[in-house]
């Protein structure tokens, strides 16, 4: 026992602990076996960004719906799907553009000038046309035209007091043709307002015109008008 307490050193004592812990500490390691490494074993924010490999992650990866606009760059993302549409209203611009609405093409009209303005095309849809002018009378002209063998309806109404509505050119020809030259308007100067409606045969488009006319004498602004919007 002597002999044995004489070699009992610190430093032999703390070899032989080395000893066991690196044997025992391999043992266990073993033990673990492949594979075996789970949630409890990983400290809380233990795996950091760059102890991820470069591209490791990918879609199949992410929680569906766990991404929001903020963690994408919307700049690489391209057109939604059926956002493509919404693109059309880029083409809402101004009033001389044709804007197209349920496969319908709307115009606007606008016409206005001083006395003796020449003959001045207004619109132009599907082959029909109305041509505006302005005479040394203050009277605003409108000529209707159309492919041959195409039908024109059109009414006017003008105000006569708040109640009553007085019809001042009433207007059918079933046989336009481009140079027919049907007058939309009655000598007068006050307001006006009509709708005209111009068809093709055998299921041809149609074209719908609102508007209002106006040929008056006036310093203070234009002396004939003839303001609307067209569908066809």
């Amino acid at each position: 026992m002597k002999k044995i307490r004489k070699r009992l050193t610190y430093a032999n004592v703390m070899s032989s602990i080395a000893v066991f812990l690196v044997i025992g500490g391999a043992t266990a390691f073993a033990a673990l076996g492949k594979n075996t490494v789970g949630t409890k074993q990983l400290k809380k924010n233990a795996v950091t960004t760059a102890k991820i490999k470069k591209n490791a992650v990918n879609g199949s990866k992410v929680k569906d719906g766990s991404l929001t606009g903020s963690d994408i760059n919307l700049g690489t993302l391209g057109t939604v799907p059926n956002a493509t549409h919404a693109t059309n209203a880029d083409n809402a611009t101004n009033a001389g553009n044709a804007n197209t609405v349920a496969g319908n093409t709307i115009r606007l009209i606008n016409f206005s000038g001083d006395p003796e303005i020449g003959p001045t095309e207004v619109l132009n849809l599907n082959g029909f046309t109305l041509t505006a002018s302005c005479n040394a009378g203050n009277e605003t002209v409108v000529l209707a035209n159309g492919p041959l063998g195409s039908r024109i309806q059109s009414v006017s109404t003008q105000s006569v007091n708040v109640s009553e509505e007085e019809t001042k050119n009433a207007l059918f020809d079933d046989n336009l043709e481009p140079d027919s030259n049907i007058n939309l308007l009655f000598e007068d100067d006050d307001l006006v307002v009509g709708n005209t409606q111009f068809s093709l045969g055998n299921g041809g488009r149609a074209v719908s015109v609102v508007w209002e006319a106006e040929g008056f004498n006036s310093a203070d602004g234009p002396n004939c008008t003839f303001t609307g919007y067209a569908i066809g």
